[in-house]
């Protein structure tokens, strides 16, 4: 996703890329179409770029297991500055500094780092999801299981005593 800023005039710009995931370079559980709406703010001596990113991701539901399908979204702000007599004054992870000779900036790298990491660490199938049974295997959702819950795990037995007296 290749933008050309040496020809646009100051002020703001609007762009829409839609791309196969596999040409942003991610893995096959992202899937269809990536959709990225970019704004880029140009002036004499700065450019800001304001992406959204929506794409769908195969998951699976770290609570039952099942294979599921969800949409993720994410923005991100990227400043670069027409400054390269000061390059070694800016923090690299905050502003990227270029010449004013740039012909084009490609966001590829970014999107795809910011896709992966709108993935979730933790993946729910939907928000009542019950799981597994811990003791026979048995998924919650469809049917309930006939294991004793009320167990005390024995480490905390002691705790129990402590708390009696």
């Amino acid at each position: 996703m290749k933008i050309k800023i040496s020809t646009l005039s100051e002020g703001r710009h609007f762009y829409n890329f839609e791309i196969p995931a596999s040409e942003v370079d991610l893995s096959t559980e992202f899937k269809e179409n990536l959709k990225v709406g970019v704004q880029l703010e140009k002036t004499k001596n700065h450019l800001v770029i304001t992406s959204n990113i929506e794409i769908k991701h195969n998951s699976q539901c770290d609570r039952c297991l099942k294979n599921f399908e969800q949409i993720l979204t994410t923005q991100y702000n990227m400043l670069y500055v027409y400054d390269i007599e000061h390059k070694d004054e800016y923090n690299e992870d905050v502003v990227t500094v270029i010449p004013k000779e740039v012909d084009i900036i490609d966001i590829t790298r970014d999107v795809k780092e910011y896709s992966l990491l709108a993935v979730p660490l933790k993946n729910v199938c939907r928000g009542e999801c019950e799981g597994l049974c811990t003791h026979c295997g048995k998924d919650l959702n469809i049917e309930k299981c006939e294991c004793e819950t009320n167990s005390i795990d024995p480490r905390w037995l002691e705790l129990k005593r402590i708390i009696k007296n």
